[in-house]
C-alpha cells in the first residue's frame, strides 16, 4: 500500500475494500504500534461482518489511547 492510498483511506475509511483490509493486517504486522492503521483495519474488518473483527477490537483498544475516539469511528457511517 502506497502513501497516497493510505491517506485516501484516511479520508475516506467507508470504502476499505477486503484487498485493503488485508494490506493493513500486513502493515499491522510489521509496525504493531501504529494505531490509525489498527483502526482502519478494524473499520474494514466491521464492515465485512468478519469473524476476526472480536480479537481485532480487544487488541486495537489496548493499543488505542481514547477508546470513545476508538468507538465513534468504528461506527461512524462517513
Amino acid at each position: 500500500m502506497n502513501i497516497q492510498n493510505y491517506t485516501y483511506l484516511i479520508n475516506n475509511p467507508a470504502v476499505i475494500s477486503k484487498e485493503q483490509t488485508s494490506e493493513l493486517e500486513s502493515i499491522i504486522n510489521s509496525f504493531p504500534y501504529f494505531q490509525s492503521a489498527r483502526a482502519l483495519h478494524l473499520k474494514g474488518l466491521k464492515s465485512q461482518d468478519s469473524y476476526k473483527y472480536n480479537q481485532a477490537l480487544k487488541t486495537t483498544a489496548a493499543h488505542t489511547s481514547d477508546r470513545s475516539i476508538l468507538f465513534d469511528f468504528i461506527t461512524s457511517t462517513k
